[in-house]
């Protein structure tokens, strides 16, 4: 009996809270979230900017072995017929492809 008045007593009665209600449409992120999703949007743009360079020296790099390939291939030697300087041209291509290319103005 003296639990459940005790029980009786400690729960409070219900209270009407005075905190105004906020409007949803009037509640704005502000300086800060502003802020972040500046930052949020410079970042993923150079990340796909990087993205877009990988990709392409990617292909570069296929597209010279394809060449390559298809060189070996057609068993030409270096020196026979109007191939002989694009043999050239694609082994010194090759390494340039590891460099970074330079950044557009």
């Amino acid at each position: 009996m003296r639990t459940a008045a005790l029980l009786l007593a400690a729960t409070p009665s219900p209270t009407t809270t005075t905190t105004p209600k906020v409007d949803a449409d009037l509640v704005t992120p502000g300086l800060w979230g502003f802020v972040l999703l500046f930052f949020l949007a410079l970042a993923v743009y150079f990340l796909g900017r990087s993205m877009a360079r990988r990709v392409r020296r990617v292909n570069q790099r296929a597209r010279l072995e394809a060449e390559l390939q298809e060189a070996e291939a057609s068993d030409e030697e270096p020196g026979e017929g109007a191939e002989a300087g694009e043999h050239e041209r694609l082994d010194t291509s090759a390494a340039v492809a590891d460099e970074d290319p330079p950044a557009p103005r």
